[in-house]
């Protein structure tokens, strides 16, 4: 197994060839985008895009001192929390929105209906980072007592995104391209931290507009409201999120799900995926990988006809898939999850191994590296701009499907999982970038591409593909290669290996005037 040039590019032909005509159109009515959206048939979608996540989470999954019990209560807990935000963002009498997917404990969320009304759509987001807030602190957290209560932190933006959905048979995921999804995500800051860009509060109503506070240059943070004036500002719009009903709703699944019926264990082989849920869930020691495809936001929003817009969504289709076919292909690794333009992967075997476990996840990320820089971008040279960001960490991570019937997401949880996306966030295109403890548990064949980047505060790989790693074996192989002992005399030349000349200098006959040589390395640095 591994990455193969001849294979790579026979892979992207022919998705190329099979791809079709890419229509990309204005989203001018309501629909449902889950069966509308296709590789083909996308649509440019006006909407707040909210993300959310439970900042402390992951640190909790990490905890070692844990018991059984204790570990499965924090499992129940994630669960029931994904199944009450679900309801809350989805439902028509709440907030009417889509609930596009949980990346581990964080909510990616989308509000597009009513279709262009900016307002009422800035409105819905800010008010869902409101409702959350106080769901978590008033409603979920005491019914979690046993753990440090969870702290919740916000970002949103509004904007025109393209949205699009790609994948094979299970793995289909809808998609949404642009800045507006892009910066919801990136203006998160630390737990307790409700954001906003300058875009969305410029169409918020002045009543929402008077909770906001601008902390920075087109950044605002959502202050602290009291419960009365959220039910007020959540009663003139007709939302009808209701403390007490979401709390007999959390009690119930909580009732319904007790710790007898949840269980967790180490995999000895490949998971699979779509075996796990909260009755199954695994708990490995395995390394976390995110690519991030830099300069992608920018290159889609650069487009400006429909043609173009097919076009780069053309690219993108064709990394996505090539990516997720190295993970699972080439290195029989986990795709998790793709998230925008980013593909998350995990590597768990060889099994408790963890060097092997880390060798695995660097030559998968050499591959994805391998692959765009030398089977998409030949095939596609307009991909030529474009570069992969790998992050790499290693460590005790849980690995589950939860949430709500028919939407049950891939998850990982843990800091590994963490760390391994921030270093990606970290470092520019075409690097590999890994922490201190994956560094170690290298095998020194690895070990020895990378350096540590003082900028980036871990450990960096500049440009490393496959062929660099071939010319490095090459190195090896030959500065290993055993020496010869060449005599001259009336017969010409005479060449013994350094066995034979071992054997004769043992036996006293070694020739006074024989000279050490080393075969020349006519192959190195060759293709």
């Amino acid at each position: 197994m591994g990455w193969d040039y001849d294979q790579s590019i026979e892979r992207i032909q022919r998705h190329l060839d099979n791809m079709g005509e890419i229509e990309v159109q204005k989203l001018k009515r309501e629909a449902d985008l889950e069966s509308l959206l296709s590789e083909t048939v996308c649509r440019e979608i006006y909407g707040a895009h909210v993300y959310l996540g439970v900042s402390n989470f992951a640190a909790l999954a990490s905890d070692d001192t844990y018991s059984k019990d204790d570990y499965k209560r924090l499992v129940r807990s994630l669960h029931i929390y994904q199944r009450e935000v679900s309801r809350i963002v989805e439902r028509d009498e709440l907030f009417g929105g889509l609930r596009v997917h949980f990346q581990g404990p964080k909510l990616h969320a989308l509000f597009y209906r009513p279709i262009d009304d900016g307002q009422e759509l800035a409105s819905r987001a800010v008010l869902l980072q409101l409702v959350l807030k106080d769901f978590s602190e008033n409603v979920f957290n005491p019914c979690f007592p046993d753990y440090e209560p969870f702290s919740i932190a916000g970002g949103a933006d509004i904007g025109d995104v393209i949205g699009t959905k790609n994948g094979s048979k299970g793995d289909r995921e809808m998609l949404f391209l642009g800045s507006a999804a892009n910066r919801a995500a990136k203006i998160m800051s630390s737990s307790g931290r409700y954001r906003l860009t300058g875009d969305m509060y410029d169409v918020l109503p002045e009543d929402l507009k008077e909770v906001c506070t601008e902390v920075a240059n087109d950044l605002y943070r959502i202050k602290p409201v009291s419960q009365d004036l959220l039910d007020e500002l959540l009663g003139a719009r007709e939302l009808g999120w209701n403390r007490e009903k979401s709390l007999a709703r959390v009690k119930e699944d909580k009732k319904k799900l007790p710790l007898t019926d949840i269980s967790y264990g180490s995999a000895k082989k490949l998971i699979d995926l779509d075996s796990l849920s909260i009755h199954n869930n695994k708990r490995v020691l395995a390394a976390s990988v995110f690519a991030d495809v830099s300069g992608f936001t920018a290159y889609v929003e650069e487009a400006e006809t429909e043609a173009e817009h097919g076009e780069a969504l053309r690219v993108f289709h064709v990394i996505r898939r090539e990516l997720a076919a190295v993970v699972k292909g080439d290195y029989e690794g986990l795709r998790i999850q793709f998230q925008g333009d980013r593909i998350q992967a995990l590597f768990h075997l060889p099994e408790d191994d963890q060097e092997g476990v880390a060798a695995e996840a660097i030559e998968a990320a050499v591959g994805l590296q391998s692959s765009m820089e030398h089977a998409i971008k030949e095939l596609l040279p307009e991909a030529g701009d474009l570069d992969l960001a790998v992050g790499v960490d290693l460590g005790t991570t849980l690995v589950s499907k939860l949430g709500t019937r028919g939407h049950r997401d891939r998850i990982c949880v843990g800091m590994p999982v963490e760390n391994a996306s921030e270093l990606e966030e970290r470092i520019k295109g075409g690097r590999i970038a890994i922490t201190s403890n994956t560094y170690k548990a290298l095998p020194a064949n690895l070990g020895e591409h990378f350096s540590y980047d003082s900028g980036a505060r871990c450990y960096v790989a500049y440009g490393l593909t496959m062929e660099t790693l071939d010319l490095a074996k090459r190195k090896r192989d030959y500065e290993s290669s055993k020496t010869a002992r060449v005599t001259t005399g009336i017969a010409g030349a005479l060449v013994a290996g350094a066995a034979t000349a071992a054997w004769a200098k043992k036996k006293g006959r070694e020739e006074k005037d024989a000279r050490e040589i080393k075969p020349s390395p006519s192959y190195y640095g060759r293709d």
